[in-house]
Order: C-alpha cells, then structure tokens, then sequence
C-alpha cells in the first residue's frame, strides 16, 4: 500500500490506494480525478457509483447492496464514493454560493417524483423545530453528499481517515448554517449537531497542529481559519478570536491597525491622521513575492492535472466608484520619506511602509484580515468608532492585486456592510451589494426554461451587463477557499440586500425581494415595521390556516385582489409547513396571544427554544415571576449555550430571592461569554444576597440553639451552604471586580466593589481605594466633590494613620510611603481626585490635614485647616442653622489649634511655618464670635469659642 494526495480547496486529501502504478492502470478513477480538479462535477455525478449512492440516498437501494463488492477493489471503490461525496458538496457550493451558472437538472434516473423527493431532504433536515430554507436549488446534492461523509463513507473507509472528519466537519457546519439565517432559530438552538462538530474539531485539531503533524503550515492556517469561521456562525467570538490569532501565528502574519497622515475629502486642506491597516505577509520562496490565481497543469502522480499558482492577474467582479462630490475614491496618503517614517506601534516588519504602496498579501493572509473585520462587524457593538476601524481592513484587501475571485467578493462584501451606515457611502453599498448579488444569483441560475404551462420561467436581470466568459473566475478558483470566508449563500445574500433597501427606504424592493424568495416571516416583519400590522398577521395566517372559503383562495398571489379582504380563518394546516413554529410566534407576537407560542413550542416537540423564551418574556411583564422561570427553564434545557436565557433566568431568580438559582443561571452564562459585564454584575448580586441569608440563618440558628434544647432545633433553619460566608463574600466582590473592569465606566459597579470591600472583615481597603477612585473619575464630571463619599474616606485615612509608618522618603522634610504601599496610594488618590475638586464641602479639608499630618507636612496641615475654616464660615446659612453653626464652632476651634501646634513649628530654612499664628487665631475666633453674638451668645457653643479666646490670649 502507497499514499498519493489529491490537492483540492487547498486541502490536503490522504487516500489509501494499492499501488501508484496500479492507480493509473485504472482509467475510471483517473478521469474522475482529473474531471473533480477541472471542476466538472457533473461528469462524475452522472457515474455509476454515484448514480448507486443517489439510489440509496432515494431509498431504492437495500442497505445489503454494499458498494464494495470484493476486497480487492475495495479501496478504488471508496475513492469513487469518496470523490462523488466531493463532487456533490462542491456542485451544491458552486449552485448556492459562488457560481458560475451550473445545471444539473436531469442527471439523476430514479423512479421517484422529484417534487416528492426533494420534500423527502428537506424534512431530513430538520432539527429541533427549525427548517432549512425551503426553496433550496439542488438540496439533493446537499443530502447526497451528507450521506457520504456522515453515514456511508466511515463504514467504507477507517474512521481515522482525516479527511473523512475534515468534510464532515464542513457539512455538519453547513446543515447547521442551513438552519439559522432565515429559520429565525439561533444557531445555538441546534445543539447536537454543535456538539458533533466540536469533537471532531478535537480529534482533528489534535492529527493536524500537533507535534507529530505532516500537515504543511497552508493547511494549518486553513483549518485554524475554519474553525474561526464556525465559531463565528456559533457565536462563540472568544473561540474565534484565539483561532485567529493562532492561525495568524502559524502562517508568520503580520499586521496593525495604525494611523497616517492624508487627506479624506477633496477640499481638506491640512492633512490629518487616518486609519490605515499595515500588513505584511512572511517571505515565501517566490522570487517576485507576488502570489497569482493563474492556474497551470502539474502531474500530481495520479495522471491528472491539479492546478498551481503562477503569476498573472484576472479581472474581479465589478468594484463601484464612489463618485461622490466631497469624499475622495481613496485617502490621500502624504508622501514620507521610508527612512524617516517611524510610526509608533508597529512591528520591525511593518516599519517603514507606505500605507498607500503595501507588498502583495498572501491570499490566506487577505482571509485572515477579512475574517477579523467579520469577528468585529458580527461580534462588537456596531458604532461609528468601530465602523472607522473595521472599513481599513477590507480597503487593504482591495488595494491589493486580486488573488482570488472570491476573496475580493468578501472584501467588497464587507465594506458594503460598513458602508451602508454613513449617509455619502450608502448608495454605493446598496448598488455594490447589488451588483454581488448579480454575481451569485443570478451567475448560478439555471438557463430559461419552460414551465409546466407552457410560459417562459421569469430570469433575473443583471444590474450590470452580465461579464463575459473570460472576465468571470472558474469554478474550482471560486471554491478553492470558500470554507476559509464563509461566504453567503444565495438567499442569504438577496435577504441581506433586501434589508439594504429598506434601510435606505425602499420597502417596495425589499418586500419583492422577500416574496419572490418565498420568505413569508420576513415579508411580515417589513409589514410590521412600517405599521401594517394587518397585513402582516394576514401573511403569516395564510401560511398556518387554511381560507374559509375553500383551498381555491390558495392559489391566488399574495397581492391579488382576492386575498386582500381575506382573513384566513379556516382551519389549521395539516400538516404543518417549514418554519410553522417560527410562523407561530411572530402570530403570537403580533397578537401577545401565549397560546400561539405554545403552539410553536408544541409542534416543534418541545424543542423550539425561542417560543419558551418569548413566553419567559411575557409572563415577566404581566408580573408572573413563577411562570416566566418555569419558561426559561425549559428553555435552558433544550438549549445550554444560549447566555441570554441564562441571565433572564438568573435576573428572575433574584427578583423572586432564588439566590442558589440565580448564582447558578449567571455562572453558566459567564462560561457562555465571560465578557458581560451586566452578568458579573448581577452574579455580585446575587452572592451578596446569599451572605446575607446565611448570616441571617446564622444569628436565628444561634437564637433557637440558645433558648431550644438540642433535640427540638429547627434544621431548617442551618445555612443551606457548605461555603462560610466569609468565602461567598469574597466571591461576591470578585464577580464586582470582574465587571468593573469590563464595564469600566459603570459606576454603579464600582460602588457595589466599595460596598462589598467595606462589609469584609477587616474591609479589604485595597478594592475600597479602587472603587473609590473609580467612582470619583467618572461621577466628579457631573458631581462634582459630592460624587466623594465622606465616610470611605475617612475609613481610609483612619487605616492608614494608625499604622506603623512604613520605611518610605522623605523629601524636603515630608514624608512619602513607599511605591505600592496602600499609604502611597491614598495620597496620590487624594491629591490626584480630591483635591482639585473641593469648593464647599469643610469636611474633607479636615481629614486631608490628618494625612498630611502623617506626612509630617506641617505646613500643609495648618493650609488644610485654614481651607476648612473658610469654606465652612463662608455664607450666612450657619446664622440661621444649629447643624452649620456646630460646623463653624469646631472649624474654629480646629484652626486656632492648628495655629497653636503648627504655627511655631520650624520649616526646613529655620523660619517658623507662620510667625503672627497667635494674631491669626485670635482674629480668627473674634471674627466668629462677633458675627454670632446677636444670634448665638447664649448657646454652649459660643463659651466654647469664649474659652478658645482666652486661653489664646493667656498664651
């Protein structure tokens, strides 16, 4: 036995064969080689060994009529199967994704109706109550080629074949994207087959990056890039985000999101700093350094001809011109010299680039790029800010030469995304997206045929002249990376450029894109966004019911005449279409009826998650905390990853004092996305709460022990936790930490860290300086000094002056705590935060002169006391109010202490810190005393200020 590789989509595929030599003797596999690298699926679908799996796919075939015969041919026969697995999974791609027009109508003989049959694979599909689309073109080649690489092919070949797992990663991952888009299910929904795809990821990550590997460093980066892409569609971002960064790693990428000097509009005078990506591929052995899309035959030791990148350069599809009068078609870059442009946070590698004038990117390079807007465009809350930096990564893409076809297609893709947000840039996104809609749907639609009556079928118009032949890309350039972007399928593409033209107001575009795609669910959402909500519910009761009036009324068009008055009011389908669960719950969120979302949850067989989680949201607003949990539990039970039913869960569980529950329902969304800070929050919260009970258990337990005999204590009443609440504590201050930092600028959070760093014991006053501080830099905008809690400062200089000064500086006779001592850090908080903010409040001029006291600042105390003297002896309001007048008193009798105390004190020049401090803290007390003599002469607190005088005095 020998080992050849058959190199396709960039993957490298390890068959099993008998001998090199007996390989080519074997004129039927080598056809069908050459036919599968030439991109001529059709030939090999119309062989025998397909034609025999589409039987057993249809159902004639017996299971006891096994394709290999003998063991002899055994292993040819598995490459047949193997390669019309292939062929099918790439014909269904090139229909629905990528063109160029195909039509494979008619290569299959079967004695089933094709209407019967394709119904037959589509209901295969199914999974957890949701649909794939229904008007899927060539769905058959989809279920054939599944059945190759997820029932037939491991009984064929050993399960350890790594291509096996390799393609059955891909249409695993691609029946779950079939059910996600326009089902209305969240991908997530589909646990099972997430589950299946994530071991095998497993088990094939461990053949392909591991230490032993065979895999060249091109397959590495491929397979890191799928996972990202899948990952993507799952949501799961964090996962996605390390594949990148591992496959940029693996592949010696580099690349920055920096900025340069240019211009942006044409009347811009001065130039400012624009964002620019930098990137740079590793030097590979190509002289040039320019990798091509020119094919050229090589022999590939099997006698077909695979095909290799030479130079060279093909027309991509059609990038509009902006043409707008103030933006430039590009930015204009200033001109820098290289040898003086040093550009601060670049790599060596990047140093020195011009951002108009960039090397060539390797075209798994210009992926990874593209791939790291779509984590950004997909996975980040869309703003201008991030729309600025996500619009460079697919302008470096286009700046380049286009490798491939379908990479440029991305790259357009996604600037028509970002663009459609700014108002000079929308018309060309729509038109752009338009015009790669052209490409997709209407490049794999079938030649204009006849219908069953006899008319001509209505074909799609291109909205530019269709390309020619030689300017289009062939179908095995288009596929060659086409797991690596992810691209979309056809109706994915229409469904995103329908919603592109209702966002810019064309509503008549959209809905006749919908109802041409059959999206009955989306045509009632746009009824219902611009307020027609009749004629919404009348959409989607037509798909559910039946028409009183007889089955006649279903054969009228959406817009007839006849349908308009029509209320749909018969009886319910039987059986149900694609997607009635879905259809189910807009009803019942057009109508807030819960009986239609326990209908969704009904005919899914308790599947459906959404109709669960709609009901949770429902019974919350009517105020039916019981029901809402009983909803999302059943929600969370048939769909573990969703974070969002966990924390709606959780927030019940709190509201209703399940505080185990609701610990529980926000540690499990924190293991879903470790990155909402709302959940820490809340699971803060809800560990408070718990050490509150248990403290409350605690004193009643110790109550009943005190007063009941041993044998008559209540049990019940012992806390329900093995934890001390000591430890539940300190796990709530950590989960308020955690969210702190993730929302950096919620307040709130960091008060909840001060509240529970000062319930510890002794506090944690580490965490309540940081809080603190926090607190103060975002509030004091807005709040100025009342945005400073009082009583934490205190708390703070209280710690930190009755502790043995640590061995610290001191400068100019003034005392500084060592770097990274609590000490320090309190004072730079002080001065920092506090200080520049007081202008009312005496109070806090009083506990800075204990700090600086500390600090052996004298001078500073006495300047401290004096501040506090003015600022709380300034107005009227302490004549009229005892509270202020109190306030006054001590403020006076504070200040004329200081003067006595620090007064004569020496500075550092032999000089007395302040020589008249006698004068100035009799007029201090005398000014006092003669404003309040007509109002408060009879009080204590005015012998208190007569005492001061006179003890002054006798000095």
């Amino acid at each position: 036995m020998s080992q050849t590789r058959i190199i396709t989509d960039g993957v490298s595929l390890d068959l099993l064969l008998f001998d090199l030599e007996s390989l080519k003797k074997r004129s039927e596999v080598s056809e069908i080689i050459a036919s599968y690298l030439n991109g001529d699926y059709k030939a090999i679908l119309q062989n025998e060994t397909s034609q025999a799996l589409y039987q057993e796919l249809v159902g004639i075939r017996g299971k006891e009529d096994n394709l290999i015969s003998t063991q002899a041919s055994g292993d040819v026969d598995a490459i047949l199967v193997f390669t019309s697995g292939l062929a099918a999974f790439n014909a269904f791609l090139q229909a629905n994704v990528t063109g160029p027009p195909l039509d494979f109508r008619g290569i299959f003989k079967s004695e089933v109706s094709d209407a019967v049959f394709r119904s037959k694979c589509l209901k295969s599909l199914d999974l957890d109550g949701v649909s794939p689309y229904q008007y899927i073109p060539y769905v058959e080649l989809f279920c054939l080629a599944r059945l190759v690489f997820t029932v037939y092919f491991p009984s064929i070949v050993c399960s350890e074949t790594r291509d096996c797992k390799w393609m059955r990663i891909r249409v695993n991952s691609y029946h779950q994207r079939l059910l996600t888009g326009l089902s209305g299910g969240r991908l997530s929904d589909s646990t099972v087959l997430q589950d299946v795809i994530e071991q095998d990821l497993k088990d094939l990550e461990a053949e392909i990056l591991g230490s032993e590997s065979k895999y060249p460093t091109e397959a590495k980066v491929q397979f890191l890039l799928e996972k990202a892409q899948i990952y993507i569609m799952q949501g799961l971002d964090l996962k996605a985000e390390s594949n990148v960064k591992l496959a940029m790693k693996t592949s010696g990428f580099s690349y920055a999101l920096s900025g340069a000097l240019g211009k942006r509009t044409k009347f811009q005078q001065t130039d400012i700093s624009q964002l620019v990506v930098f990137a740079k591929s590793k030097e590979s052995e190509d002289q040039d350094g320019v990798l091509s899309n020119v094919q050229k035959p090589v022999e590939n030791g099997t006698g077909a001809k695979e095909k290799e990148s030479i130079g060279g350069q093909h027309n991509g599809p059609t990038d509009l011109n902006l043409d707008d009068d103030t933006l430039l078609e590009n930015i204009a870059f200033t001109k820098q010299d290289p040898g003086n442009m040093d550009i601060s946070g670049l790599s060596v590698e990047l140093n020195g680039m011009q951002p108009d004038n960039q090397p060539q990117l390797k075209p798994l390079d210009q992926i990874l790029l593209l791939t790291e807007a779509t984590l950004k465009d997909t996975l980040s809350p869309l703003d201008k800010l991030s729309r600025e930096e996500i619009l460079p990564f697919a302008i470096r893409v286009l700046s380049d030469k286009a490798t491939n076809w379908q990479i440029y297609t991305q790259a357009l893709l996604i600037r028509s995304r970002i663009e459609a947000h700014r108002s000079r840039t929308q018309e060309r996104s729509v038109l752009q997206l338009q015009v790669i809609v052209d490409q997709i749907i209407a490049n794999t639609q079938e030649a204009a045929s006849l219908s069953p009556d006899g008319i001509p079928e209505i074909q799609i118009t291109h909205f530019l002249p269709r390309e020619k032949a030689s300017e289009s890309a062939p179908v095995y350039e288009r596929l060659k990376y086409i797991y690596q972007l992810n691209t979309p399928t056809r109706w994915e593409i229409e469904t995103e450029l329908a919603f592109a033209w209702s966002g810019v107001g064309s509503l008549v575009n959209a809905l006749e894109i919908f109802k041409r795609l059959r999206l009955w669910a989306e045509v009632a959402l746009c009824y219902h966004s611009v307020g027609q909500e009749d004629k919404a519910r009348q959409v989607v009761r037509r798909q559910l019911f039946y028409s009183s009036k007889g089955p006649g009324m279903d054969a009228y068009d959406i817009d007839a005449a006849e349908v308009a008055a029509e209320k749909w009011n018969g009886e319910v389908r039987s059986p149900p279409p694609a997607h009635s669960p879905r259809l189910w719950c807009i009803i019942g969120d057009l109508d807030q009826d819960p009986t239609c979302w326990e209908r969704a949850w009904e005919i899914s067989n308790n599947r459906f998650s959404r109709a669960q989680r709609t009901l949770g949201e429902y019974y919350t607003k009517k105020g039916d905390l019981e029901s809402a949990r009983a909803a999302y539990i059943k929600a969370t039970v048939v769909n573990r990853q969703n974070n969002d039913t966990w924390t709606r869960l959780g927030e019940i569980d709190l509201r209703v004092g399940n505080w185990d529950g609701a610990i529980i329902a926000f540690q499990q969304s924190i293991m879903i996305d470790e990155t909402d800070a709302k959940t820490y929050s809340n699971l803060g919260s809800a560990l408070l709460s718990k050490y509150q009970e248990t403290i409350a258990l605690k004193k009643v337990a110790a109550h009943v022990e005190a007063t009941n005999a041993e044998e008559d204590r209540d049990s019940s009443l012992q806390p329900t936790t093995e934890q001390s609440p000591r430890d539940i504590l300190r796990q709530s201050l950590v989960a308020y930490k955690r969210g702190a930092s993730l929302a950096h600028d919620n307040w709130k959070i960091w008060d909840n860290v001060v509240t529970v760093a000062g319930r510890m014991t002794p506090p944690s006053f580490p965490e309540l300086l940081m809080g603190t501080r926090n607190v103060i830099r975002i509030r004091a905008p807005a709040n100025g000094e009342f945005a400073i809690d009082i009583d934490i400062i205190r708390a703070l200089i209280l710690e930190i002056t009755s502790r043995e000064r640590p061995t610290g500086e001191v400068i100019d006779g003034i005392y500084m705590p060592p770097r990274g001592s609590l000490e320090r850090a309190t004072i730079q908080m002080v001065d920092e935060y506090i200080v520049p903010l007081i202008t009312k409040r005496a109070i806090l001029w009083t506990l800075i002169e204990k700090l600086k006291l500390y600090q052996r600042d004298y001078a500073g105390a006495l300047a401290c006391a004096e501040k506090a003297w003015r600022l709380a002896s300034l107005g009227e309001a302490w004549l009229q109010e005892v509270e202020d007048w109190k306030v006054v008193v001590a403020a006076t009798d504070n200040l004329a202490s200081a003067y006595e105390n620090y007064g004569p004190m020496e500075k550092k020049d032999g000089t007395e810190i302040e020589k008249s401090w006698k004068m100035k803290a009799r007029s201090a007390v005398r000014g006092i005393m003669g404003k309040a003599k007509d109002v408060w002469e009879d009080t204590d607190d005015y012998e208190v200020l007569k005492e001061k005088l006179q003890e002054l005095k006798s000095l």
